[in-house]
């Protein structure tokens, strides 16, 4: 039926025109395309991450730091490979390095964290352009804001290869030190993330970029379904916290079950985990992880 028509003659001649008008905006109809949605881009959609996490000036954080040069690029792609016969995703090996680390003391500008120096991360970034993988920027904010750290990062952010991941274990009030209080992070900080990444990719024309939010208590992320969906950048809810298979399997669902991101992802530890998980049992994971960080 034809709405919005006015003054049409109830006659012979008036059913013509209203014929003729229907044809019209049907033809029209056909002639036009619909209005599309916006196209987006993605990067998890064809990749599974995997990471070594840590700071390469201690291994008391992680297995980052407890390797160097060739072995550690060795180690890491081996792992990465492990993946290759468990998903039909390309696999793509990265370091991670945290590259904002909270601090138990207040320092100079009483921010609670201390940047990684731009040598240090030039010279991981370096490694990593060399070996065909990615780097992640971790930042554990303390007291400082999370959009002043990601400025900070924008150098570094403003290379294609280079993703950014938050720790909201780690994002202090003002009153609260990192290593004694389990920090939040609201969806306005993660939100406000997402925007200052969009526009370093709108700026450089660069391909999508894949922002990691770490979480192992419910209370960490308190309103997690605030946090949006972005056009260029992969938002991924990572699994964070170690201890027993049965442990991490049920902390898992309960931080997914809170509320899924656009993809999930897990993070295992070589040391503290009783029993680390095979890539076939982190595969057969609901949601399936497109996201694995090995500390």
């Amino acid at each position: 039926m034809c709405t919005g028509l006015k003054n049409v003659a109830p006659d012979n001649q008036g059913m013509f025109s209203v014929a003729l008008l229907c044809a019209l905006l049907l033809w029209q109809q056909h002639q036009t395309p619909p209005a599309s949605a916006p196209s987006r881009s993605s990067f998890l959609d064809t990749h599974v991450l995997v990471t070594w996490y840590g700071n390469p000036r201690t291994g008391l954080m992680g297995v980052l730091g407890e390797h160097t040069g060739a072995e550690r690029a060795d180690g890491l792609r081996r792992q990465a490979a492990a993946y290759d016969a468990v998903t039909t995703k390309k696999v793509m090996a990265a370091y991670e390095v945290v590259a904002v680390v909270a601090q138990c003391t207040a320092g100079n500008d009483a921010q609670w964290r201390r940047r990684e120096t731009a040598d240090v991360l030039q010279a991981l970034l370096d490694d990593a352009h060399a070996n065909g993988f990615k780097l992640v920027l971790d930042i554990q904010p303390g007291r400082s804001s999370v959009t002043e750290e990601v400025a900070a990062l924008r150098p570094f952010l403003s290379d294609p290869d280079v993703y950014l991941a938050l720790d909201p274990e780690f994002a202090m009030s003002s009153c609260e030190i990192p290593g004694q209080q389990i920090g939040e992070m609201s969806a306005n900080d993660i939100n406000g993330t997402l925007t200052q990444l969009e526009q370093i990719i709108a700026e450089r024309h660069l391909p999508p970029k894949v922002l990691i939010v770490h979480q192992f208590r419910l209370d960490m992320l308190p309103n997690k379904k605030d946090i949006r969906v972005s056009p260029s950048v992969d938002v991924v809810l990572t699994m964070d916290g170690f201890g027993s298979q049965s442990l991490k399997r049920s902390s898992y669902k309960a931080v997914m079950d809170q509320g899924r991101l656009a993809y999930a992802g897990i993070k295992l530890f070589y040391k503290q985990d009783t029993s680390v998980f095979t890539p076939a049992q982190v595969m057969a994971m609901t949601p399936r992880p497109s996201v694995v960080i090995y500390q």
